[in-house]
């Protein structure tokens, strides 16, 4: 495979796992070579470590220098250093729980960690010879799926007999998963109950959030209206910050401040201005860390989204496409249901019956979102030939996401909510 069809063809999901405050503890990384398209599954895990570890650089700043990268590695692996490949300060490296470790993956194990590297065995059981590989471990991963209450409270009674505290619950998809993890003892959670709204009876969009869905209703125009746009942006102190704040960044290098959003829109163009305000408006009803990364997501689709489109022929659908990805988070954003949320939306009715979950024309980019979001593969390749989508395109489109919602949320802007 030579270097181009390499980039073409490489997907790396990334999938948050968050501490007890809800904040991005680290990533969980998941890699699929695509370069056949009916292929999800990589028989020499070797081979697909060294392609994760070689193509992480194509993935941007991934989650801020406080975050860990979360990777499996085989023994061979570790035996062979391959871990001092990766171009990451905070690796944690993931091994299965296995009985009889050699002597020469523990010394390995050793070295790593003496050079700061962190050590996670996944699907931990508690198995009878598995000890002398779990009591190195920082981290105990444990697959949610199919344990009790009972299960859950043994497994982290093992664990902490081995004097490991830090516990990590994977296939989290509930919040009465979360709930069960918690009250075993796990502190650190993995799973897309973060995507799923917390609905709370009779919760309606307060004052403040009405606001802000209002902007987008400004800014929907092919041509900017300065007479409504100026005066909403400037009546709220929190957008006219970021947003300004943003615009004298090093994303833009501007030579002059920039002062007003007139000054930004002469000098900048009206679209790129007009999707950065999308996203400074979206992540300003976004104040949690939790929220924070869902944010993070949606940027990451809508621009995913309007690049595949201009590059697989849906060209006259990538604004709308653009809007189905910034939206499609928004019920669990603001934890409320969607039905109930897409009123308030600039956006048609295909749009709104999408992102409600009605099947139509733009259900399948939310579904292929999810397929990458999930490293399903299978379905990846199922739903980019749908679309008429060619997996190079996909895989592209998905990387260049992450530059540009990396360029957003690295320039100050939405790194601290408090802002």
């Amino acid at each position: 495979m030579d270097e181009t069809t390499t980039y073409e063809t490489i997907f790396i999901a990334r999938q948050p796992v968050f501490n007890t405050h809800s904040e991005t503890w680290g990533y969980l990384m998941l890699f699929r070579d695509s370069q056949d398209a009916d292929r999800a599954v990589i028989s020499d895990n070797s081979e697909a470590t060294m392609n994760l570890v070689a193509n992480l650089p194509l993935y941007g700043g991934l989650g801020g220098q406080n975050s860990r990268l979360l990777i499996h590695f085989t023994p061979a692996d570790v035996i062979a250093g391959t871990p001092l490949a990766v171009p990451w300060s905070k690796t944690v490296i993931i091994l299965e729980e296995q009985a009889e470790p050699s002597d020469a993956l523990l010394a390995a194990l050793r070295n790593f960690k003496s050079d700061g590297f962190e050590l996670a065995v996944n699907n931990f059981e508690g198995k009878p010879g598995s000890e002398r590989l779990a009591e190195m471990a920082d981290l105990l991963m444990v697959d949610m799926a199919d344990k009790d209450e009972a299960d859950l409270a043994y497994v982290a009674a093992r664990g902490r007999k081995l004097g490991i505290t830090r516990l990590m619950a994977k296939r989290v998809e509930s919040a009465d998963d979360l709930a069960r993890a918690r009250e075993a003892g796990f502190t650190l959670f993995h799973g897309f109950f973060f995507k799923r709204p917390q609905t709370e009876s009779g919760r309606k969009l307060t004052s403040s959030e009405v606001t802000r869905l209002k902007l987008f209703e400004i800014i929907e125009k092919d041509e900017p209206d300065f007479d409504s746009l100026a005066p909403a942006i400037e009546a709220d102190v929190a957008i006219s910050y970021r947003l300004l704040n943003f615009l004298n960044s090093a994303s833009f290098s501007f030579a002059a401040t920039i002062t007003s959003i007139r000054q930004a829109v002469v000098l900048a163009g009206w679209k790129p201005i007009r999707n950065w305000l999308r996203l400074i408006i979206l992540t300003d009803m976004a104040p949690s860390q939790k929220s924070l990364e869902l944010s993070y997501l949606s940027a990451h689709r809508a621009k995913l989204f309007e690049t595949a489109a201009l590059g697989g022929g849906h060209e006259e659908e990538s604004d709308k496409l653009f809007m189905l990805g910034l939206f499609s988070l928004l019920d669990a954003l603001l934890d409320m249901k969607m039905k109930d949320i897409v009123n308030h939306l600039p956006v048609d009715d295909a749009i709104k019956e999408a992102l409600c979950g009605e099947p139509n024309q733009y259900a399948p980019w939310l579904a292929l979102a999810k397929a990458i979001e999930s490293s399903d593969w299978d379905a990846v390749s199922a739903t980019a030939s749908t679309l008429d989508l060619l997996p190079g395109t996909v895989a592209v489109s998905y990387q260049h996401a992450f530059t540009w919602a990396d360029s957003f949320f690295s320039s100050g802007n939405a790194e601290d909510p408090a802002q």
